[in-house]
């Protein structure tokens, strides 16, 4: 695993990545949530099943987990599962 930092303006944002996943997933989850409301995000692949665990942490502490299966593995597909688990969570 390694560490990703990326600095808007005043918005910081790390994000932890597995090496295998690609750089535009945390662009993405940024574009889904909105990055200034994000504290600290962490994507990490399940070795067994190559789903990709994304955990955000938002400015106020609150947390959610997502979990991004193969067949949603695109921009578009994990955008849509980030935003769902946002919407689940009573936060979109």
């Amino acid at each position: 695993m390694y560490t990703s930092s990326l600095s808007v303006g005043s918005v910081h944002m790390q994000a932890q990545l597995s090496r295998s996943i690609p750089t535009w997933v945390p662009q993405t989850i940024e574009h889904a949530v909105g990055r200034s409301r994000i504290r600290h995000s962490q994507i990490i692949e399940s070795p067994r099943s190559a789903r990709w665990d994304v955990i955000v942490e938002f400015q106020d502490g609150t947390e959610v987990l997502a979990w991004v299966d193969t067949d949603h593995q695109t921009p578009q597909g994990v955008e849509a599962v980030v935003r769902q688990a946002l919407y689940d969570a009573g936060l979109l």
